[in-house]
């Protein structure tokens, strides 16, 4: 921002605080008469002018109007409007409370129960938002059997998820990867615990630990600008009364593939304190033990190799936060908020692995403990003051995937094997001996390693808005500023053994099998290896094993790394209401700077280590990215939105550290590229949306993201190396993650949430609906691309992208029960490129059934129980044709059950 700018926005900001002067300032709360809680996203409106507000996610509202005798109209759907007197003075706050009654004697039979109350808040909110964007209330979050942010997520349009062991996990938004989504704890991005990414896996974070949700999906200048597909904003909960507020639950449930149990509760407090309640406390905690599993088969086509994988697995998700804040007075407040999440993942694979070519059969088994974790630390605080607002915040976060254990081992046997794919799902083995016979198979190698990733971002930024009026028109003059600083890490110890002598065979070293039966029965997987076994051998006779010293240097080198990344941004926004239509215009400054430290690692022409090197990197990129939102109202419960914004994604950081391995040995290279720039996005958005009184909402909209400089690997054959200064190669074949030409989404999406009471029969169901489409394709060197053709281009569709992806949930809520059946639908999408289209791997299209019910027993205490994956919904993964499946993994269904308290 120049010296020109800084000087016009200072001349506008003292035109508009002289323009305030004489104006007044009106605050309050929105409250519920029949469930004495505070209602978010209600309309504040100021009857015969344009000046009006929302409430916020505490229920509270203030703007500045002109001084005099006003009247105020306030409104929230399935509420009666209600209009309140208030004579307001210059220069002062005058505090308007307001309670609201249902509308049941207004809309016949309809009734505000715990379904539409969550509903309610979401579509309020949703309703009055400035940008496009989707919201998730707790309440709603909690009919839905979804037990992590993730899974909630699912269930808003134009958003799938990635699932790991049938879990959700990774969040894509209109058809883009999760690398081009961003992801913030109370408005500030929060960074990975995974080593090579950015994005954060969403099922570390407990959905009970939430008071909302929000997608938006057209960013506003105030927004950090690096979502192409979407921001993701976990928001935390705050007390809202003097009474206490104790609730929770406590539940168990079934894992029917593995036969186990699991456990999860929470509890939650708050309350205000003193006669004013200035100060409130809310505390909050969730813990989640889950005993699950999975049965795959999987296919290597060019290898002709078939593996049978049987998983166990041990999941838990400890969630912990608190909100503490306290008003000084009506103009001033500060806030403290935490957050606490810890993933760990205890995991067993067992696996065969048939290989007819060389007439071998692998058994292995691999014992690793993860854990993923991530702390989020918010201070800061609001001000009113007669002419502008005043906010700003502080922010510490830490993310970490620590593996202290990674530990497998590998045992062979000399069998012959035949494989049969007549039947593409189930492939048929067939085996010279007893492949299950413990004895036939000898030791082969045994890997023991551990892994950090740390990942920490300090954060500073604030807000200053300042009101005014342009011929009897409110508008707000909005201006901040942020930066950010980030220091990431990956350190990786690796251990490979081989057998130099009298290491017995795997019978010696047998476990007991985990499942009565694999597969259904098709497969056999005998006693499986027992790595305890082997380590204590190990720890017993080391001098019979051989640690692979060139391996582990290799593999240290290569994927260990620091990184640094700092970023400075500014934004300039005005909103101008005028009349009916609402007009948000701005623009957005971001400035990165990286540096980064890892090693180069090159393998000599006879294949043995020649030499290691520490290596550097750095890169520094601005964007200017200007923003403008369109919201038009053609109606109290109607409007029409239109967006132009453009925003950018950051690279992974397994794309830009400058790690290098040089294979002389095959004339291959893979390189980090430090120079890679982001993908720049301009993103284009039309939405019409209705809202019905009783509470639902009927919408549809438009969507088309420009992308360029979009990323894909590339091979540059015959180049030196390095490819930059003098060349110690002359002639290599590098692969490395470049910058292609561009790459295009469009979409459209619509939806319909509605309680059914204009249906006298259906009058106590509710129907929840969405659909999206999206179709993308991207540009980028052909895969028959060769040294004589390198420039050869083809289209791909952008991988990630379903074409196709919907809900559809069906709901009951009666006085005292309540059920709800679900099914999430989505599309197969491109996950990995391949060496030739042929190769390319695809995730097959999934619909899950998942199913609730509940049963109020009285006000304070309610039994729930809920079901997932009732179809048995297998991951299915398929190679060139959808015929050729490469992957099938089955998980059952599991259950949960407990009681709901309220106290």
């Amino acid at each position: 921002m120049n010296f020109r700018s800084l000087l016009f926005l200072a001349f506008i900001l003292c035109g508009s605080t002289i323009a305030m002067a004489q104006r007044g300032i009106i605050k309050g709360k929105i409250t519920s008469r029949e469930h004495n809680e505070v209602l978010t996203g209600a309309t504040v409106l100021v009857n015969g002018t344009t000046s009006s507000t929302a409430t916020d996610l505490d229920g509270e509202y203030q703007f500045y109007v002109n001084p005099g005798n006003l009247n105020l109209t306030v409104r929230y759907l399935g509420y009666r409007d209600t209009v309140i007197n208030v004579n307001v003075v210059a220069n002062q706050l005058t505090v308007v409370n307001v309670v609201m009654q249902s509308s049941q004697s207004v809309l016949q039979d309809v009734v505000i129960t715990g379904y539409t109350q969550g509903q309610a808040k979401a579509l309020n909110q949703q309703k009055n938002a400035d940008n496009i964007k989707n919201i998730i209330a707790a309440d709603q979050i909690g009919k839905f059997p979804d037990p992590n942010a993730a899974e909630a997520l699912q269930r808003v349009p134009g958003v799938n998820i990635e699932r790991d062991q049938g879990e959700g996990r990774y969040v894509s938004v209109r058809g883009l990867a999760p690398q081009f989504t961003n992801t913030s704890v109370n408005g500030e991005q929060i960074p990975s615990p995974e080593a090579d990414v950015r994005y954060v896996a969403l099922d570390a974070i407990p959905s009970d630990q939430l008071a909302s949700i929000e997608v938006s999906k057209a960013l506003t200048p105030d927004m950090d600008g690096d979502a192409i597909g979407g921001s993701i904003n976990l928001i935390t909960r705050s007390a809202q009364s003097k009474k206490p507020t104790i609730l929770g639950f406590v539940g168990g449930g079934y894992n029917n593939l593995m036969n186990k149990g699991n456990m999860q509760g929470q509890l939650q407090y708050g309350q205000r304190f003193g006669k004013d309640e200035k100060f409130g406390v809310l505390l909050n905690s969730n813990y989640y033990q889950n005993n699950l599993g999975s049965d795959g088969v999987e296919r290597a086509i060019d290898d002709n190799e078939v593996e049978l994988r049987d998983y166990e697995l041990t999941r838990t998700r400890l969630g912990l936060s608190s909100t503490l804040d306290y008003r000084f007075n009506n103009h001033h407040e500060a806030y403290f908020r935490t957050l606490y999440s810890r993933f760990t993942d205890r995991e067993w694979r067992r696996r065969y692995v048939f290989k007819p070519e060389d007439e071998e059969i692998e058994k292995l088994t691999k014992d690793r403990f993860e854990s993923q974790s991530v702390l989020s630390l918010n201070a800061g605080a609001k001000h009113i003051f007669k002419g502008f607002l005043l906010d700003y915040e502080a922010q510490y976060s830490y993310a970490e995937q620590n593996t202290p254990y990674d530990n497998e081992a590998g045992f062979v046997a000399g069998i012959p094997s035949t494989l049969n794919f007549a039947d593409t799902k189930f492939p048929k083995i067939e085996a010279d001996e007893d492949y299950t016979n413990n004895s036939l198979y000898e030791f082969d190698e045994l890997g023991m390693g551990n892994t950090i990733a740390k990942d920490k971002n300090i954060t500073a930024k604030f807000n200053v808005g300042v009101p005014y009026k342009i011929n009897g028109s409110d508008g707000l003059l909005k201006f901040g500023a942020k930066v950010r600083s980030k220091d990431k890490s990956y350190t990786i110890t690796q251990n490979t053994f081989e057998n130099l002598g009298g290491v017995p065979n795997l019978d010696q070293f047998a476990g007991t099998p985990v499942k009565d039966k694999y597969m259904g029965g098709r497969y056999e997987m005998g006693n499986p290896l027992d790595i305890p076994k082997v380590i204590n051998y190990f720890n017993a006779n080391p001098g019979q094993f051989e640690l692979q010293i060139a391996d582990k240097a290799s593999d240290e080198a290569l994927e260990s790394y620091k990184a640094s990344e700092d970023v400075l941004a500014a934004y300039l926004m005005g909103r101008q209401q005028i009349n009916k239509l609402m007009v948000l215009a701005g623009v957005r400054y971001e400035r990165t700077k990286v540096t980064y430290d890892s090693k180069d690692v090159i393998i000599a022409p006879n294949g043995d280590l020649e030499a290691i090197r520490p290596v550097t990197g750095s890169s520094t990129y601005d964007f200017v990215l200007p923003q403008v939102h369109f919201k038009y109202e053609l109606d109290k419960l109607t409007n029409l939105r239109a967006a132009v914004t453009a925003s950018y994604a950051r690279p992974n950081f397994s794309e830009i550290i400058p790690s290098q391995e040089i294979n002389r040995e095959d004339n291959l290279a893979t390189i980090g590229n430090a120079n890679l720039k982001p993908v720049s996005a301009v993103n284009y958005d039309l939405m019409a949306e209705h809202y019905f009184g009783s509470v639902g909402i009927v919408s549809a909209g438009l969507f088309y993201k420009q992308l360029d400089n979009f990323i894909y690997r590339r091979v540059t054959f015959n180049s030196p190396y390095p490819t930059t200064g003098t060349p110690i190669i002359s002639n290599i074949d590098i692969t490395q993650s470049q910058n292609g030409n561009n790459a295009d989404v469009m979409g459209a999406e619509v939806a319909f949430q509605r309680r059914l009471s204009f249906i006298p029969f259906l009058k106590d169901f509710s129907l929840y609906l969405n659909y999206t489409y999206t179709h993308s394709k991207a540009r980028l060197q052909s895969r028959e691309a060769s040294a004589d053709n390198a420039n050869l281009t083809e289209e791909i569709r952008l991988p990630g992208q379903a074409n196709h992806v919907g809900n559809g949930s069906l709901a009951y809520e009666g006085r005292k029960f309540s059920a709800r059946v679900s099914l999430n639908f989505n599309g197969s999408y491109l996950s990995e490129i391949g060496g030739t289209k042929e190769e390319d791997i695809y995730i097959k299209n999934r619909m899950q059934l998942d199913a609730t019910a509940g049963y109020a027993i009285n006000n304070q205490f309610r039994l729930f129980v809920e079901a997932l994956n009732l179809t048995n919904q297998p991951l299915q993964a398929y190679q060139g044709n959808a015929n050729q499946y490469i992957q099938r993994e089955f998980y059952s269904y599991w259950m949960r059950f407990g009681v709901k308290f309220n106290l």
